[in-house]
This record gives structure tokens, C-alpha cells and sequence, in this order.
């Protein structure tokens, strides 16, 4: 592969074909992913890709600078291209609610984003939409990230250094408003090493999720979304309206349980496969835009 792929600058992924990117990688996982023209642009650490689906897989198009074989896998490890999805697929394939999601959208996959990138955008998702946390993300990236790229949000994220010294006022004048100080706190934190996000990753799930909500401002769910969506959690199980909803319509779950309660009986119910179960339930609640 990296012979192949030397001073390249595009290719087409290995094992990406029918991977919906539109799903993926702006379905709410991830906040700086954007159309243009069939295609999705986005930053992932100091690179700028686009993303154009096709029949024989994704093409993946490197705007600064040639790929080489490392860069390759990276990406579909990003993209969940390595993960266990094909055993899900084949476990749920019969499931009455999501063996027909797996057969409507067969391409939805988890991503495996950037942790601190990761964290700061469901920080800033508390009590928002999926609009309005895109406007907040990338506005901290052209405002406190690094260009590194020609087009207009071609930014790195900006490292908890940066966000750090920014404070809560100049994130408040971003219109991050309330979650200022959260964000604030969960970089000193991560500078100070008081939290190793990359340690997390070889944590049990429930190690993890007390570190992340020990952060001022972090409840389960954000803290879910965190682990489900950059730091290989499957048990974790973020539950929010559209999943809430979900469980009740299709599960059957007492409406007045609350959201805690509701992840500890998905956990129970789908232990590992939780992570991709929510995403499954979230995208069809999403998609139907009511309740069953």
C-alpha cells in the first residue's frame, strides 16, 4: 500500500465501498466535515481531505500535501473502516428494529475521531443542534486553530494550549456562552495531565466515563459520546431525545426512565454492540422525525 500510494495525492480507500459518508461523517459524530459538490471537505488533524463516494469506494482527495500508506490506514481507521462492523452487521441482521435500520442505511459507520477534538465539540453540543455546534467548532478553528489549508476552514483544531490561554471571555465572544468555562476546564486539565485522553483508551468503560465526568460541565451523555466516537468504547451508549425516543417506541422502555437508566438497560441489553445500536437508533429516529 505505501508503495502504491507514495507522493500521491488521491486513492481510493480499501473496504470503503457503500460507506454512506453523508451518515457518517455529518450525522452528528463529527462538526467540521462539509458538502461541496457531492464530496464532503474536512480537516483531520493538520490535513485537509475531500471525500467523494463512488461505486468502487470512497476517494479520498489529500488538498495539502501527497499521501503516503500510514496516512491511508489512519484515515480508515477514522472512518471505521477496521472496526468490528461486518459482526454487528451479522448479529442484528435479523433484529426486528435494527436488522431493518442495518438494511435502509448499510453504510452508516463509527467513526474514530481526534479525542480532544472530539470532546470540545460535545461540550459545545449541550443543550444545541447539530447546525449551531458546526458554527461554534469551526469557529474556534479559524479563530484559534492554524490554517492549514487555502479554503476558508481549512484550520487545525486548536490544542488545549490554545484554548486554554483564549480563556472563558474570548470563547464567550465565539458564542460558546455557558460552555466557555466547561471547555476551559477540560483543557487545563488535559494540560496540566491531570487527563490523558489517550489513556482512556486502553480504560474499561466505566474508568473512562468517571474520568470525562469529572470534568465541570460533563454528564454521561456527553462523556458517551466521547468514548462511543473516538476512544473505542462499544459499551458506551449516549442517549439523548432521539434515542430516548427510540427505546420507548420500539423496546417498549417506561417512558418516565430517565437517561441514565436508559443506558445502563441498553448496556445490559447489547454489552460491546451498545456504541453502534445508539447510532443505529439515533440516524432512523433522526430520519423519521417522530416517534414509531
Amino acid at each position: 500500500m505505501a508503495e502504491l500510494v507514495a507522493r500521491a495525492n488521491s486513492v481510493v480507500l480499501p473496504r470503503s465501498a457503500g460507506v454512506d459518508l453523508e451518515s457518517t461523517v455529518d450525522g452528528g459524530q463529527a462538526f467540521r466535515w462539509y458538502a461541496e459538490d457531492g464530496a464532503y471537505r474536512g480537516v483531520v488533524a493538520d490535513r485537509v481531505y475531500l471525500l467523494s463516494p463512488g461505486d468502487s469506494g470512497i476517494t479520498v482527495e489529500a488538498l495539502n500535501g501527497p499521501l503516503d500508506g500510514a496516512e491511508i490506514e489512519r484515515l480508515q481507521s477514522y472512518l471505521g473502516l477496521h472496526g468490528a462492523f461486518e459482526g454487528f452487521r451479522a448479529r442484528y441482521a435479523d433484529d426486528p428494529v435494527i436488522g431493518d435500520a442495518l438494511r435502509r442505511w448499510p453504510g452508516l459507520r463509527l467513526l474514530r475521531q481526534d479525542p480532544w477534538e472530539c470532546l470540545v465539540g460535545f461540550i459545545t453540543s449541550a443543550t444545541s443542534n447539530v447546525p449551531r455546534i458546526k458554527l461554534n467548532v469551526g469557529s474556534m478553528a479559524v479563530e484559534l486553530g492554524s490554517r492549514v489549508g487555502s479554503g476558508q476552514r481549512d484550520f487545525a483544531f486548536p490544542s488545549p494550549e490554545s484554548l486554554a490561554e483564549a480563556g472563558e471571555a474570548r470563547l464567550r465572544e465565539l458564542r460558546l456562552g455557558f460552555r466557555a468555562p466547561y471547555i476551559v476546564d477540560a483543557a487545563r486539565r488535559v494540560m496540566s495531565g491531570d487527563l490523558d485522553l489517550e489513556a482512556l483508551r486502553m480504560a474499561d468503560y466505566m474508568t473512562a466515563r468517571d474520568a470525562l465526568t469529572d470534568i465541570h460541565g460533563i454528564g454521561e451523555k456527553i462523556a458517551d459520546c466521547v468514548l462511543a466516537f473516538s476512544l473505542d468504547k462499544g459499551a458506551a451508549f449516549p442517549v439523548d431525545r432521539w434515542v430516548k425516543r427510540a427505546l420507548v417506541g420500539w423496546y417498549g422502555m417506561p417512558e418516565r426512565m430517565n437517561n441514565s437508566a436508559a443506558g445502563e438497560w441498553a448496556r445490559d441489553r447489547f454489552g460491546e454492540d451498545g456504541a453502534y445500536v445508539q447510532q443505529y437508533l439515533f440516524h432512523r429516529q433522526r430520519q423519521a422525525g417522530r416517534g414509531p
